[in-house]
């Protein structure tokens, strides 16, 4: 029986820092402990091809310059042969250069570590390798594989020729199964399948309880959470044992801050414990849907390894919108994007960055206030003046002054968030006219 085990999304992502660290291929399959041809399949089957801009329907790199004629020698000197419609010149030319890089060809077979490829020189077509759209690629691969009738055209006449008849005379379809089991050789879904792609004499309309029942929604195929286990393995005790493992890693803190009336309007506030910038994101309602809804958008806007480095472990509270731990964690593709902890109830203290920032905000929205009829661009002009404002346990500057790489400048030319002059700064009600 085969060992054979098919690669996993984190063996891809390995494969593709091996890639860019010009690793053989020989390496990459000795430290995941697969075989150099597996690696080199995988490459090959699930690398991404970029088309060249310059690249023409005559695939030679010349063509837009080339001046020959008469290569076909059937009387056509006067005109030059790229211009012709009833001949393919590259067909006749030797000095034919397509837009396939001979680098291609052989291992690594991408253009992941190769120093021409930004270059203006370089006008071939390109291919990457990316762990994230490798993993896709070969699932909707697999899944194609699995669609389709399995049976030859001989066999299938057969089935028809048994079923059919005895389906008009009223038998039930599993009675059909049943009594010639071995001359079918088919389950009996499969021949619902067969019905349903039109592949046999009868219809759906000929079987009694088909037309009878509606049709079943698909399963959702995201990756959802039980409520009862949600913190399982996620709990303060686990936060703590992770942070002795990787005392370097980053810290995120998360929260949320609702007005007058509950399940309105509230505020997810995200703060960054290495340099105490502080996101404010409107929700239209406290919901898993909402959270989830703004996870999705950052990921798409900054890129899932951005988001990786931008927020490798959340610490949160236990608020029913933060409940979905896996979907908060993994994407719609069963990428990892983060790792998600949970505070004990009624512990706060637990997430101290993000609970005392919330002062500043009360500061412009007091307590009570609803925060019916406030937009985003609020949110984000009370986000700019809080991390504007300078801070004694920041050695008196400011959340703004201690960013400094390019991850963070990104996600807030994204957020569009900016910092404000000194004399600017304002938090009191006054900020916003609401």
């Amino acid at each position: 029986m085969s060992n054979y085990n098919r690669i996993t999304f984190k063996e891809r992502v390995r494969i593709e820092a091996g890639i860019y660290a010009r690793k053989s291929f020989s390496q990459i399959a000795k430290e995941l402990g697969r075989s150099t041809s597996s690696i080199t399949r995988e490459v090959k089957q699930n690398r991404i091809k970029v088309h060249s801009p310059q690249a023409t329907y005559k695939d030679c790199i010349l063509e837009l310059q080339c001046n020959e004629s008469g290569l076909c020698e059937e009387g056509c000197e006067t005109f030059r042969c790229r211009m012709c419609r009833d001949h393919n010149c590259t067909e006749y030319c030797s000095k034919r250069i397509t837009y396939t890089c001979y680098k291609t060809e052989s291992a690594p077979y991408v253009c992941d570590a190769c120093n021409d490829k930004r270059r203006a020189k370089c006008k071939y077509h390109k291919y990457y390798y990316l762990a994230e759209k490798a993993d896709a690629k070969a699932k909707e691969i697999r899944s194609k594989s699995r669609e389709g009738i399995r049976v030859s055209q001989e066999e299938l006449q057969t089935i028809d020729e048994i079923l059919s008849p005895l389906i008009l005379q009223g038998q039930p379809l599993s009675h059909i199964c049943s009594s010639h089991r071995e001359e079918i050789g088919v389950c009996e879904r499969s021949i619902y399948n067969y019905i349903d792609a039109g592949e046999l004499t009868i219809s759906n309309t000929d079987l009694r309880r088909k037309v009878k029942y509606r049709k079943r929604r698909k399963k959702k195929t995201e990756i959802k959470c039980n409520k009862f286990n949600y913190r399982k393995g996620r709990t303060y005790e686990d936060f703590k044992r992770y942070m002795e493992e990787y005392p370097d890693t980053p810290i995120v803190e998360m929260d949320t801050i609702r007005g007058t009336v509950y399940k309105s309007q509230v505020v997810l506030t995200i703060m960054f414990n290495s340099c105490s910038v502080m996101l404010m994101i409107l929700m239209e309602s406290e919901t898993q849907v909402e959270v989830l809804r703004i996870f999705d958008g950052l990921t798409k806007k900054i890129g899932i390894r951005r988001f990786r480095r931008l927020f490798p472990i959340i610490l949160t509270d236990n608020g029913g919108c933060f409940k979905n731990a896996l979907e908060i964690e993994y994407t719609k593709n069963g990428a990892k994007r983060t790792k998600l902890f949970y505070c004990d109830p009624q512990a706060s203290w637990q997430k101290p960055h993000v609970e005392k920032n919330h002062e500043f905000i009360r500061y412009v929205i007091p307590r009570g206030t609803s925060l019916k009829g406030y937009t985003q661009e609020d949110m984000t002009l009370i986000a700019n003046h809080i991390n504007s404002t300078k801070r004694p346990g920041l050695n008196y500057k400011s959340p703004y002054d201690l960013v400094e790489t390019e991850d963070m400048k990104k996600l807030l030319e994204v957020l569009n968030m900016y910092p404000v002059t000194a004399d600017e700064i304002c938090l009191s009600p006054k900020l916003l006219s609401k």
